[in-house]
């Protein structure tokens, strides 16, 4: 399998969980990059050092406060898939975190934000910390329509015993036929992930 086709794989794995008319832009939004550094604090403490532990994960979520999901929440999030999650009322946004059971093992990490963050840097040194030496190699970007959603996603992967292991970053917004006006959020996804073989 090619890295565009896998991509398209891990993408339809981490389908975005909303429909596109709940991308309302947001009234008052944080200020960016306090909203990312808190989106990395949560990913490095959950789904870098916690993760692939998921009890670890459970006990990390329990300790910032967060609230389990429901099993219907549950669903419209893994889409069927077997896992559980999160949510948390952060300091500067509202955070969902989830973990989906193996074969595809993922623990990730999300907010909507007003229109993304503009700036990277914090989340590409930690992800260099996490991988340097480890033998990742880039893929994507890469973009695809899920029902009325836009999602673009890439980052880094390498192989592991029984599989791969990626770090990624996806976005999502409304797509451009069903964009409505106020419309314009762009939920940000950091997703840890470890796959079966190709």
């Amino acid at each position: 399998m090619g890295r565009l086709t896998a991509l398209a794989a891990i993408l339809m794995a981490t389908m975005p969980a909303v429909a596109a008319a709940q991308y309302e832009t947001p009234i008052n939004p944080p200020d960016p990059a306090a909203q990312l550094a808190e989106l990395i604090e949560i990913y490095d403490a959950a789904c870098l050092r916690a993760f692939p532990n998921d009890d670890a994960v459970a006990r990390t979520m329990a300790a910032r406060g967060a609230t389990a999901m429901g099993d219907a929440e549950i669903r419209i999030y893994l889409h069927g898939d077997p896992g559980r999650g999160w949510n948390l009322a952060g300091r500067t946004a509202r955070f969902q975190l989830t973990v989906e059971a193996p074969p595809f093992h993922a623990c990730g990490v999300r907010t909507m934000t007003a229109a993304g963050f503009t700036d990277m840097a914090p989340y590409r040194a930690l992800a260099d910390r996490f991988e340097s030496g480890g033998g990742y190699q880039r893929f994507g970007p890469q973009s695809m329509e899920i029902g009325n959603v836009h999602t673009t996603g890439g980052g880094e992967r390498r192989q592991v015993r029984g599989g791969t292991e990626s770090l990624m970053v996806l976005l999502s917004t409304p797509s451009d036929k069903t964009r409505h006006a106020g419309h314009d959020a762009v939920e940000v996804r950091f997703v840890h992930q470890f796959a079966p073989p190709e």
